[in-house]
């Protein structure tokens, strides 16, 4: 499994302005930190530039990464309306870097920025380490059929910690196989059937359509919270 050896510095590939467009939170104005590297391969990533630690644009510390997410926040501060601004925690996998993030969050963003954390919900020892300081989780539970690998042993070791705060997202593709989605559901209803869970279609054509509405029917006998929501941005048009 990768880990970030250099806990002073963090690969970021890129720090915007935009609207979230996945999942509960959509529409809402965030500061977007996109961190380089993943521990994993998913078949259907949209942002296969921020897989490896080298495509970042720049290695930062905490400091100069709190200064240009100011900079970031002071030129879009309108767009907040007096609302206190949301910084989504992105990549890649940004929990690879949970020593910086806390070091981050510790001394720079504590009581100014709303922490709202997307990840593949795989580590669960580095979540601990930052999970107090997290307004929002946003955790994927990941399928073989996407990533080759079986993850629910650790995805329920993560949930536990965050199941007050989570909201988790599974995509949808052609690929996906009912056992792995029945088991999903399985997995959200021992820890809590209040966990929100965002079936994605990753795509529109017809076979997907007809497999997300059969899973929202197999989902909905046993969670409270449950929404199809495709990736909003993409209709949006916007990053």
């Amino acid at each position: 499994m990768i880990r970030h050896l250099n806990k002073n510095t963090a690969p970021i590939d890129e720090v915007f302005f935009s609207y979230q467009g996945e999942g509960i939170y959509a529409g809402i104005p965030q500061i977007f930190v996109r961190f380089a590297g993943c521990n994993l391969r998913c078949n259907y990533c949209d942002t296969p530039k921020s897989l490896k630690k080298n495509s970042a644009s720049k290695y930062f510390t905490a400091q100069a990464l709190f200064e240009y997410i100011n900079d970031i926040y002071n030129q879009n501060k309108d767009n907040f309306f007096g609302q206190k601004p949301s910084v989504s925690f992105t990549g890649g996998e940004p929990l690879l870097y949970a020593d910086f993030i806390s070091e981050l969050i510790n001394k720079y963003t504590k009581n100014k920025f709303s922490v709202y954390m997307e990840t593949n919900g795989s580590l669960s020892s580095e979540i601990k380490k930052i999970y107090k300081h997290c307004d929002v989780v946003a955790m994927d539970i990941k399928f073989k059929s996407a990533c080759s690998k079986d993850l629910f042993k650790e995805h329920k070791k993560f949930l536990e910690v965050c199941k007050k705060k989570v909201f988790v997202k599974t995509v949808i593709t052609k690929y996906t196989k009912e056992t792995e989605f029945i088991k999903a559901t399985n997995l959200l209803s021992k820890i809590s059937k209040n966990i929100p869970l965002v079936i994605q279609p990753a795509s529109f054509d017809n076979i997907t359509n007809k497999k997300v509405l059969k899973f929202y029917s197999i989902s909905s006998l046993k969670l409270k919270n449950i929404r199809i929501l495709p990736q909003l941005h993409k209709l949006w048009k916007i990053r």
